[in-house]
């Protein structure tokens, strides 16, 4: 008896902050939506996600070059950790804002919002074209 209460407050304990495993995020990603500029233009390209080395978070860099960001960007939780699904890069006011949800098919899809004003949605590339995104990086 004893041990299943453990158990079960234990697991309680892991699940309390809401988030997936960072791997859960591993693999190239879509990026379409608006820059900054004004008048704004288009931004359609692929980004790379994979898990930092400590802690809870994500690097992000762009398959074919800096941009307009400071790349790689790490995205980590919200400070404020009242949203779970809440994540951000950068110090004090945020350079990079994201949210994230799943589709139907259970991969990921992050919106987001930096500081440029660029507003765009991330969503993971399952075709040909991820072979071709940061080829000999780990």
């Amino acid at each position: 008896m004893r041990a299943a209460l453990v158990l079960t407050l234990c697991a309680g304990a892991a699940g309390a902050e809401g988030r997936p495993d960072p791997s859960f995020f591993t693999g190239i990603y879509e990026r379409v939506g608006r820059d900054g500029t004004d008048p704004p233009g288009l931004l359609d390209d692929l980004l790379r996600i994979q898990p930092t080395v400590q802690g809870w978070g994500l690097l992000v860099t762009r398959c074919d070059g800096p941009g307009e960001l400071s790349w790689p960007l790490e995205l980590r939780p919200s400070s404020y950790d009242e949203v779970p699904n809440i994540l951000v890069a950068g110090g004090g006011p945020p350079d990079l804002w994201c949210q994230y949800f799943t589709d139907h098919s259970n991969y990921p899809i992050l919106t987001c919002e930096a500081a440029s004003g660029a507003r765009f949605t991330l969503w993971a590339v399952t075709d040909d074209r991820a072979a071709d995104c940061g080829a000999g990086l780990p």
